[in-house]
């Protein structure tokens, strides 16, 4: 890993632990009803390999605050990696940014069931409400940026850069 991409992911480890803790924000990242701003994040991991890991590791951080404990550092920052692989994977196409909704739709209310004790299918419904709502609106915006900007961002262009969704 060059040192240019190890600083991208730090840069973006920093990032998304700071909007999640951030006063004003941080009341609705745990739990039942999730709002993380800092998941619309995720928009680049489609583009920039960097933020594979970045992402991870700021869940982790994040997560240290969890009331659901230390299994959250650790579970919640593995649903991160499977969600940023797969839409890496993927590229920087809009229907990439669906893969959070369901990894973590699915993938967290596991958690909140097991360690807080709430039923899993409502958990599922305010768990994707909530990724959903904010994919659709700030990792949407992440994602044009990373598509539009990706280039003078120091991100190497990648299959969906511009032009049509295939």
């Amino acid at each position: 890993m060059s040192a240019r991409t190890l600083a991208r992911a730090a840069i973006y480890a920093a990032l998304y632990a700071a909007l999640t803790l951030a006063p004003g924000l941080s009341g609705f990242a745990y739990g039942q009803v999730q709002f993380r701003v800092s998941e619309g994040l995720m928009a680049f991991a489609a583009a920039d390999v960097a933020a594979i890991p970045g992402l991870a590791i700021g869940t982790a951080v994040a997560n240290i605050g969890s009331p659901l404990g230390p299994l959250d550092i650790v579970y919640g920052a593995l649903l991160t990696l499977v969600a940023a692989v797969a839409m890496w994977r993927i590229g920087p196409r809009w229907w990439s940014l669906g893969l959070p909704v369901v990894v973590n739709g699915l993938g967290v209310p596991v958690e909140l069931a097991l360690v807080a004790h709430l039923p899993y299918w409502p958990s599922v419904a305010f768990v994707a409400l909530g990724e959903a709502a904010v994919m659709a609106t700030f990792g949407a915006v992440m994602l044009v940026i990373a598509r539009r900007y990706g280039p003078a961002l120091g991100l190497r262009p990648r299959r969906g850069w511009q032009g049509r969704d295939a």
